[in-house]
């Protein structure tokens, strides 16, 4: 029996995937993509597209999340985000965490990965660039949440008189306290409004292909720049349900 480890690339854990070695890749030609990284991005953006419709997940949310003590190391960045992940989770479900929870994919980003891009793609790769984060979450219904026993709540005295004057949603008001449960439980984060964006996800594809930028323009060790480990994917879409991504679920 094979066994396949949660960090595994692509080419282990989908094993029935034809990649570049062949003519085509997923029954598509794959004749555009004229240089090893375009394949990658390429295959790996068609494989998260594809976990979303075999999965049905229902990604609503897309966050993004930068430090005032960033890290530099991916590896302590994976740590970081099991503790970022179990805080999102505690704000929506601050007890028994329920079979059907919302469902997260977590990806890093260098910020120094931009000056190769475009027309300076001849600049020479840095690879200790600082690191923040990129979020896709499943919703949840803002009626569902405001009527829940849920716990403590941080909200401007603004957004609560918006709120009675029609001017603002029980959505925005929610996606709020999540900023502030954030920026007060994850101590990396800083105060200022640009530390954490929440906004809505819109074209999930679109989300998933800027995730991934990072194959084409920055040079990650193979897919690290996915946290395997603390997203939900957990399963192979090419073998599904045979081989598990992580069987701790």
């Amino acid at each position: 029996m094979t066994t396949i480890s949660a960090n595994a690339p692509m080419e282990e854990v989908c094993l029935d995937a034809p990649f570049k070695s062949q003519n085509t890749l997923y029954g598509k030609s794959v004749e555009k993509c004229r240089d090893k990284n375009s394949t990658k991005r390429w295959s790996t953006e068609r494989w998260l597209k594809t976990m979303t419709e075999q999965e049905n997940l229902e990604f609503k949310d897309f966050i993004s999340i930068s430090y005032r003590h960033p890290r530099k190391d991916i590896i302590d960045q994976y740590f970081d985000n099991a503790h970022i992940k179990r805080v999102i989770l505690d704000f929506f479900y601050p007890n028994k965490k329920p079979i059907n929870r919302i469902r997260l994919w977590i990806f890093a980003e260098r910020q120094e990965m931009f000056f190769r891009q475009g027309k300076n793609s001849h600049l020479e790769l840095i690879k200790g660039g600082d690191l923040h984060t990129h979020i896709m979450m499943e919703g949840i219904d803002p009626q569902k949440w405001i009527t829940s026993r849920n716990r403590k709540i941080t909200i401007n005295k603004s957004s609560l008189n918006a709120l009675f004057r029609g001017e603002y949603s029980i959505e925005e008001l929610m996606k709020e306290s999540l900023i502030n449960h954030l920026k007060r439980n994850i101590w990396r984060v800083g105060k200022s409004n640009q530390s954490i964006d929440i906004r809505d996800i819109k074209d999930h594809k679109k989300r998933i292909h800027y995730t991934n930028k990072s194959l084409s323009s920055f040079e990650f060790d193979k897919w690290e720049h996915i946290d395997f480990e603390n997203s939900d994917l957990n399963i192979c879409p090419i073998k599904k349900p045979n081989i598990y991504l992580n069987t701790n679920r």
